[in-house]
């Protein structure tokens, strides 16, 4: 049964090739506003292709933001980091599914931005862009995880009890000013060091979910022979 959603991804690797197609177009998340992005890039293939996805699939009763398409680009890019900094810890992502824009059944048309799913556990992941005041940066991330509070919570009490649902929420910044044409490297410098964090939450959880898949317990027990 196919679940409703822009994309899902059934394992890494699909979700990898998908984000080499955003790298192809020398993408980088900008500091200029969506609006003025969206002029920019709104021709692309890519661009129209997820645009015409979103509606045939008719994922909201609400129309399609074509800002919301640029912010597509930016978060599937910074979780392909996130994901690789997982292979990195050698964590197993072989078994790890993601669903991309997932509207929450019974949440009242919101939509989630993205959930990892690995065996008994779904992680409810969210991102939000941080671009304007300092002081700003508090209230946004409290409004992101207010929201995937919500989607974990609602979710919860739809599926068993059995599988365990948690959520976490991720502030990025820009890392480029197309103007200038510069790099941002103090904003680039934070973002790896969110990346690191994300990708820390995720291995806790996805460890904990696979310490009792029956072949890891099979091993641990597979050590006594040896002593």
């Amino acid at each position: 049964m196919n679940i409703k959603c822009l994309k899902d991804f059934k394992n890494i690797s699909d979700f990898l090739k998908f984000t080499e197609e955003i790298l192809d177009l020398q993408w980088k998340i900008e500091k200029q506003l969506l609006k003025q992005r969206v002029e920019k890039y709104k021709k692309y293939e890519l661009f129209k292709k997820l645009q015409s996805e979103f509606i045939e699939k008719q994922l909201s009763i609400f129309d399609l933001k074509s800002e919301e398409v640029i912010t597509w680009f930016d978060t599937s890019l910074i979780l392909r980091r996130i994901l690789l900094k997982l292979y990195e810890k050698a964590i197993d992502t072989n078994n790890i599914s993601i669903i991309m824009e997932y509207p929450v059944v019974f949440g009242n048309h919101m939509r989630s931005d993205f959930l990892l799913i690995v065996d008994r556990l779904i992680i409810v992941l969210e991102f939000g862009m941080f671009n304007q005041a300092e002081r700003r940066s508090e209230e946004r991330y409290t409004k992101k995880l207010q929201e995937s509070i919500s989607y974990r919570q609602i979710i919860g009490n739809m599926v068993p009890k059995e599988v365990k649902v948690v959520n976490y929420v991720m502030i990025y910044k820009p890392e480029y000013d197309d103007i200038l044409k510069i790099n941002l490297t103090d904003k680039i410098k934070y973002n790896k060091l969110e990346v690191e964090k994300t990708a820390s939450f995720l291995e806790f959880h996805i460890k904990q979910e696979l310490s009792y898949n029956a072949r890891y317990q099979l091993e641990k027990i597979a050590h006594y022979n040896n002593i």
